[in-house]
């Protein structure tokens, strides 16, 4: 009497094939989190950048135009604009705009400057495009 066994063949290569698949996308999945976790943190860090690049050219802008209006100068609506550059090769370019106004209350008259300081980075819609605007009014009212 003859048996015959039935092998199975192949059956642990479909499973290793399966593991490998699964480990693979595994793998990328985490990659991409590290990626995109990477993106953020320098996203976060060039957005603080441009506040304070935003701001320096505001505290600018305030000094400016307190002193143009001890000369009785005014302020353009397009004012000046300049590269604030950090060290690397892409600085923050900042753009001051001011508009004024003149107020009387009572026998006093003074001047109401509008400030607006853009600072931003990169051109826009590129996935590291950062701007950040500050908009104030300050007066030379004693």
């Amino acid at each position: 009497m003859m048996i015959s066994r039935k092998v199975q063949a192949g059956f642990s290569a479909i499973i290793a094939i399966v593991l490998i698949v699964l480990f693979a996308l595994l793998g990328t999945y985490m990659a991409t989190l590290s990626t995109i976790g990477s993106l953020n943190t320098s996203q976060s860090v060039a957005s603080m950048q441009a506040w304070f690049a935003a701001k320096s050219g505001f505290e600018w802008a305030v000094y400016d135009a307190i002193q143009n209006a001890a000369a009785n100068l005014n302020c353009n609506a397009a004012g000046p604009s300049f590269t604030l550059n950090g060290g690397g090769t892409n600085g923050y370019n900042v753009q001051i705009t001011c508009t004024t106004s003149s107020v009387t209350e009572g026998s006093s008259m003074y001047t109401v400057y509008d400030l607006t300081s853009v600072a931003d980075k990169n051109p826009i819609g590129s996935i590291t495009y950062v701007s950040r605007t500050i908009k104030a009014s300050v007066t030379d009212a004693p």
